[in-house]
């Protein structure tokens, strides 16, 4: 074993930065995020080492040389920010690089001239094993108390069913998420457009839009998961999606959870059966061809990389712009792969629960109005062309589902929160969103204006599925913090509904 080990220490170094940056970040990080960059650690290791070796002519040396340059690989954008956190200033590349290197050069040279080779290696594989497993308890140890957080407020979170017919055939349902999208007067009011023709599309088809709809928090981790929860937080614990009253009906039920890929999908765990995705992914859920994440542009931003990516003359074409772009384009592809996918989804025979989160028109807006890629140099310009473009695809799409569904469907269209990455956002204009419903007439007389998304499903489920939830107060709560929902955050709707 120990020789195992010993064996193992540079690829512990080279996998325990990744583990910590997600432990830093768990609420918005999960697992399947990781195995991309693991993978890619531990092959560029693997290649360090063996190259090393064919110079030293030596593996002890060369795998304690190759960990300490993943160390100082891993550690210098961390290093750069926290300079730049305590001194103020932005340090220059060329000292603390040229620091890095001669911390490299003078370790290489006590290394490949000490005598105790053996005892620096039991050093790594002890320290390295160490801080690898517990980065991995802390990581086990949030899963383990947000799953003892679920069983512990099951019973306070009851799923309401009555028994269904079998024979009888049930109605897919959609949660469509357009993030970020806002209320058709914020719209005309702050930013001078006019979405009522889409507005109109909407209720030709048969939706039933509140006029006057808030969201009940103003982040789309608060929001989203209100949503499936059918309630508001009532402690500090972000429960799981798929511990919600509304998956776990339909999946009693014998629905299938349908979700996508989206550069944000690791911020919620619904427990789908299937994540689509445009590009192919190990296992239904670990990605490994598609384009940079927000995890993978955060571990490129506190590595070595950061100087290629600040100073793009050290290597053409990698720099920040371009990195974004790859990163952006990606999530351009994304958004037409779900809309095309929504198309074809009612062909599916089983009962299905579909929940597209559309990161649109939320930032980066790179969408003109007819769908090309441009990054909009204006924001409140881009937030309006990203909202012409969602708008004028959605409605294709959602005539289609309507039309191929042999049974009507049910669906929600809604934003999460009002206007993103716009200037001069209010409490009132963060709060206001699309709210939208395709449902029976039985479940439209329980709909009204002002009606915020903890109310959604309540509804869906006492209606087509014989649940007894009594709709909630609607609130809304502007606070970011899990022990902030206070009266002194909430946010008055004084939306006036028109005639």
């Amino acid at each position: 074993m120990k020789r195992v080990l010993q064996s193992l220490y540079p690829f512990f170094f080279a996998i325990y930065p990744i583990l910590e940056l997600r432990n830093y970040n768990v609420a918005y990080v999960d697992p399947a995020s990781l195995y991309r960059p693991i993978l890619l650690s531990v092959v560029f290791t693997g290649l360090i080492w063996l190259l090393l070796r064919l110079v030293m002519k030596d593996w002890q040396r060369a795998g304690i040389i190759a960990t300490l340059a993943i160390l100082l690989f891993f550690s210098y954008g961390h290093a750069y920010l926290q300079y730049e956190a305590t001194f103020g200033d932005i340090p220059r590349h060329r000292y603390l690089s040229l620091a890095a290197v001669g911390i490299l050069v003078l370790a290489a040279w006590f290394v490949r001239r000490s005598k105790n080779a053996d005892g620096i290696v039991n050093f790594l594989t002890a320290t390295g094993g160490i801080l690898v497993a517990f980065s991995l308890f802390q990581s086990i140890q949030h899963d383990l108390s947000v799953r003892q957080a679920v069983k512990a407020s099951e019973q306070n979170q009851a799923v309401e069913t009555v028994a269904v017919d079998p024979s009888v055939q049930r109605p897919d349902i959609y949660l469509l998420l357009l993030d970020a999208h806002t209320r058709s007067d914020i719209l005309l009011k702050d930013f001078n457009f006019d979405n009522s023709e889409f507005i109109q599309q909407l209720e030709d088809l048969g939706f039933y839009v509140a006029q006057c709809a808030q969201s009940n928090y103003p982040a789309t981790k608060l929001s989203v998961t209100a949503t499936f929860m059918a309630d508001y937080h009532k402690d500090n614990t972000l429960y799981p999606v798929y511990s919600s009253p509304t998956i776990k009906t339909v999946k009693s039920l014998g629905y299938k959870v349908i979700t996508f890929e989206n550069r944000s999908n690791g911020h919620f765990d619904v427990g789908e059966d299937l994540r689509l995705s445009r590009n192919q992914m190990a296992f239904g859920r670990i990605d490994l061809t598609g384009g940079l994440s927000e995890f993978d542009m955060m571990l490129l931003r506190t590595s070595f990389l950061r100087i290629a990516i600040d100073m793009p003359q050290i290597i053409p074409g990698l720099d920040e712009q371009m990195l974004i772009q790859t990163e952006f384009y990606e999530h351009y592809q994304q958004t037409y792969y779900i809309l095309d996918e929504l198309k074809r989804l009612p062909e599916m025979d089983e009962p299905k629960f579909v929940f597209a989160h559309i990161l649109v028109p939320h930032p980066p807006f790179i969408f003109t109005a007819d769908g090309k890629f441009h990054w909009a140099e204006k924001a409140k310009e881009g937030y309006v062309s990203n909202t012409q473009f969602i708008e004028s695809q959605l409605i294709p799409v959602l005539d289609e589902i309507i039309s191929k569904s042999k049974v009507p469907p049910v669906i929600i269209v809604m934003g999460d929160h009002g206007p993103a990455g716009t200037p001069g956002i209010t409490p009132e204009m963060r709060m206001s969103i699309l709210n939208a419903y395709y449902v029976n007439d039985v479940s439209k007389q329980d709909l009204y204006p002002t009606i915020t998304p903890v109310n959604s499903f309540r509804i869906v489920l006492n209606h087509y599925f014989g649940a007894d939830y009594p709709l909630l107060k609607d609130i809304s709560y502007h606070s970011y913090g899990m022990n902030q929902f206070t009266p002194d955050h909430i946010v008055p709707n004084t939306c006036e509904v028109s005639q």
